[in-house]
């Protein structure tokens, strides 16, 4: 017999039993479309944050004190600080600022809420770090942060919301922050768009660009400085950068190897996440994976109830010759068979489910070939795993002993 007759009398004996083979290869269907579902959504996931990340700016780092360690006086980062960084690194800075962050709220229009807001206290390069798309006004300038000015840049939602119109320069905002202050509005840029804009219920935070000199005196830092943000040029090299920034750092405080700054860049904050994004998706497609287990143990034991079913005609084939091998094949392929029938519906459906959950969600569903290989190729796995036990015990059964069987 060879493998075309195997393949043939196995499509005829999985047509004749349809309901029982269904049912056989359900769970080998579950769990491929669980798999798959789970792997093109973390996909998906890992791709929309990439893009963020790249409209974020991949060349930014972040410098800050680890407050994760005893911080003394000595340890602080002030404004002296910032101009040696600036020295120190003249070719592989683009853009630098230092970053003071804070909230507050706005009185709302008539009858409505107060609106909260983050203050991110900034220099006149910021727009160099982050990419700001002015509308009306203009950015913040070297001589708003010399003089400490209540101005502010503000985006075009929160600029409707406000005043029911974008274009509001010159318009006051009383924002209560340690205490309440009026700021005049000399700049609008428009509300960025992501790719989490879509998601139901996400809203991008309202964020006022504001003189980091002004939130220093609103919070009473002096030139204390807790954070800075670098945009380097795309010939740096980000790795030497950070442990060279961090060095230098070390060594004006006198706290060489006591841990007491981060420096870091957006680029390892995206490997980070993609990391964390990997783990989780293997994490959970294993667990769907479980039910292909489940689901090979439901192919055996279908087939141990089809060689019993099917002894009187195994002891016909071996009385008119069939050899030892031809009976292991026959039955080896019916359960591959089986298998691979489960491993395609249920790929078709993982497709259906992660393209409607995506849909759903809005993100974008990313569905590889080599994924779609592997879900077959382990389908035929399962299939020979499971179907190896009840072939050989078809193929070891005793041509009398199989034709006296009732």
């Amino acid at each position: 017999m060879n493998f075309a007759e195997s393949f043939k009398i196995a499509l005829d004996a999985i047509w004749v039993n349809k309901m029982r083979s269904l049912l056989t290869m359900l769970g080998i269907i579950i769990g491929i479309s669980s798999v798959i579902t789970v792997v093109a959504l973390g996909s998906g996931s890992e791709a929309i944050i990439g893009q963020e990340f790249e409209a974020f700016g991949v060349n930014r780092v972040f410098i800050t004190t680890n407050f994760g360690t005893e911080i003394t006086t000595r340890d602080r980062m002030d404004h002296a600080d910032v101009e040696a960084i600036e020295r120190s690194f003249p070719e592989s800075i683009k853009a630098l600022s230092i970053s003071v962050s804070g909230s507050g709220q706005i009185k709302g229009r008539q009858n409505q809420d107060p609106v909260s807001v983050s203050l991110n206290g900034v220099n006149e390069r910021y727009n160099g770090i982050e990419e700001i798309d002015l509308l009306h006004g203009r950015f913040l300038v070297e001589s708003d942060i010399k003089s400490k000015r209540a101005v502010a840049v503000i985006d075009s939602g929160l600029a409707t919301d406000l005043f029911g119109r974008s274009d509001v320069v010159g318009e006051r905002l009383s924002i209560t922050s340690r205490s309440s202050m009026s700021y005049v509005v000399i700049g609008v840029y428009e509300t960025p768009k992501t790719s989490f804009s879509n998601i139901p219920g996400f809203e991008m935070p309202k964020t006022i660009h504001v003189p980091y000199t002004l939130l220093e005196r609103l919070y009473g830092i002096g030139d204390r400085v807790n954070g800075i943000e670098v945009n380097l040029v795309m010939e740096a090299d980000q790795k030497a950068f950070t442990e060279d920034v961090k060095a230098l750092l070390e060594r004006r405080h006198d706290n060489v190897g006591q841990d007491k700054y981060r420096v870091f860049s957006a680029e390892e904050q995206l490997e980070a996440v993609n990391r964390v994004l990997g783990v989780l998706t293997t994490v959970i497609g294993a667990i769907a994976a479980i039910s292909l287990i489940v689901g090979g143990i439901g192919v055996m034991n279908i087939m141990l109830v089809s060689v019993t079913e099917r002894t009187r005609e195994i002891g016909i084939r071996k009385a008119l010759g069939a050899k030892h091998k031809d009976i292991l094949m026959q039955f080896l392929v019916e359960a591959v068979i089986v298998a691979l029938i489960g491993g395609v519906i249920g790929t078709l459906l993982g497709i259906a489910f992660s393209y409607g959950i995506a849909w759903v969600i809005k993100i974008p569903p990313s569905t590889s070939l080599g994924t779609i290989l592997l879900a077959w190729l382990f389908s035929a796995g399962v299939g020979v795993f499971f179907g190896i036990y009840p072939a050989n015990k078809a193929a070891k059964l005793d041509p009398i002993e199989a034709l006296r069987y009732e």
